[in-house]
C-alpha cells in the first residue's frame, strides 16, 4: 500500500514537472510575449534613432519627417525586467528615452510619437506625453556612453548633408 502511494506520488510529480516545463517552453517561445514598439517622427527634420537593450542593439536608423520604425522583441516571462531605450539626435538636439520598460508599460504594440519636448504614447484617441530622460540622473558611465552615442550620431548627420 505504501509503495503504491509512493509510486503514485512520484508519477504525479514527474507528470506535473513535465507539464510545467512544456508550458514554460510554449510561453517563452509563444506569440503572446511578442512586443512591438513603433517610433513615429512627428518633427519636420530627420531624426537619428538608436535603440537597444542590454543584449540587443537595433543599430542607427534615420527617420525622415513622418517616417516610422518598428522594433520587435520578446518580453521577459516571469520577472518583469525587459527594458529598451533609445537615443534621438536631430540638428543640435540629443535626447534619451526608455521606450519600453516592462515594469511600467503593458502595451504589446506601443506607438510613440517623437516631439521636441519628449515622446508621446499613442493610446488612441489620447496621447500621453513624457519628457526626455534627465541626463543629470545618469551614472558617470552612462553619461560617457551617451557622449559616445552623440558623437556617432553627429557623424551620421554629417554624412547625410
Amino acid at each position: 500500500m505504501v509503495a503504491s502511494l509512493v509510486n503514485k506520488s512520484m508519477l504525479f510529480f514527474i507528470v506535473t514537472t513535465f507539464v510545467i516545463l512544456q508550458l514554460m517552453v510554449g510561453v517563452v517561445s509563444g506569440f503572446f510575449l511578442d512586443t512591438k514598439v513603433t517610433l513615429h517622427n512627428s518633427l519636420v527634420v530627420p531624426v537619428i534613432v538608436h535603440c537597444k537593450d542590454k543584449n540587443h542593439d537595433d543599430g542607427f536608423h534615420v527617420l525622415n519627417s513622418r517616417d516610422n520604425i518598428t522594433i520587435k522583441f520578446k518580453r521577459a516571462f516571469l520577472i518583469r525586467k525587459t527594458l529598451w531605450f533609445c537615443s534621438f539626435k536631430w540638428e543640435k538636439e540629443f535626447h534619451y528615452f526608455d521606450i519600453y520598460d516592462q515594469k511600467r508599460h503593458t502595451c504589446t504594440h506601443c506607438i510613440w510619437r517623437i516631439r521636441t519636448y519628449g515622446l508621446c504614447l499613442d493610446t488612441y484617441p489620447d496621447l500621453i506625453c513624457f519628457p526626455w530622460n534627465n541626463i543629470n540622473n545618469f551614472t558617470p558611465i552612462q553619461k560617457r556612453m551617451l557622449i559616445s552615442e552623440e558623437e556617432n550620431s553627429d557623424t551620421i548627420l554629417q554624412a547625410l548633408k
